[in-house]
């Protein structure tokens, strides 16, 4: 199933955590100093890294994008694993050239910080450019309509964390227990809920 080309298919939810969950989560951030630079430039922190207070928030966040990408696209996807999300750093003149998401059928980009200048995720096809605020993150379906570059970061770094979900059915994440997957996600949910 292929979501056609249409501007109203990239969508944004901003204030995702609570104002003190995200500051946690920003602060922490910030804090590290051990990223780990990517062939493509960015540099990663991954989540078995991180405290589980930091990954529960995370989780928090793309349960959010999971359950809204379900009902906004109408899709049957995979919930994903706990330790999928990752933090994600673009130093300070960086810049990602055009492409096209081929990771999964959904792509979900949250944004922990918005205190850089330049850094807008540019979709030229829609002549869209969006800075999304921190704390917000922004959707859109994975494929060659969705054509996307993200423009120079021209002062500070800019922190994210990007998620892609993916048609049940569907392994680019490799070979994933579906349903276990599911239940264990899902019951972590719960439990972050009841706290």
């Amino acid at each position: 199933m292929k979501i056609s080309e249409f501007i109203n298919n990239i969508d944004i939810t901003e204030n995702v955590l609570s104002k003190e969950e995200h500051k946690k989560l920003l602060d922490y951030t910030l804090s590290i100093n051990s990223w780990e630079s990517q062939p493509w430039g960015v540099k990663f922190y991954i989540s078995e890294r991180m405290p589980d207070e930091i990954v529960d928030l995370l989780n928090k966040v793309f349960m959010i994008a999971y359950q809204k990408c379900t009902d906004r696209y109408n899709a049957n996807l995979r919930v994903f694993e706990r330790r999928e999300p990752h933090l994600i750093k673009f130093d300070t003149n960086y810049s990602m050239n055009k492409h096209v998401d081929t990771t999964g059928d959904f792509a979900v980009i949250y944004y922990v910080n918005d205190d850089y200048k330049g850094g807008e995720i540019n979709f030229p096809e829609f002549n869209l450019k969006i800075k999304p605020n921190a704390n917000s993150f922004i959707m859109f379906p994975s494929n060659d309509d969705y054509l996307h570059e993200v423009l120079e970061n021209t002062e500070k770094e800019r922190y994210s964390s990007t998620l892609w979900f993916n048609f049940k059915g569907t392994e680019y994440r490799g070979d994933i227990n579906e349903r276990v997957g599911t239940e264990n996600t899902v019951r972590e949910q719960r439990k972050l809920e009841e706290n």
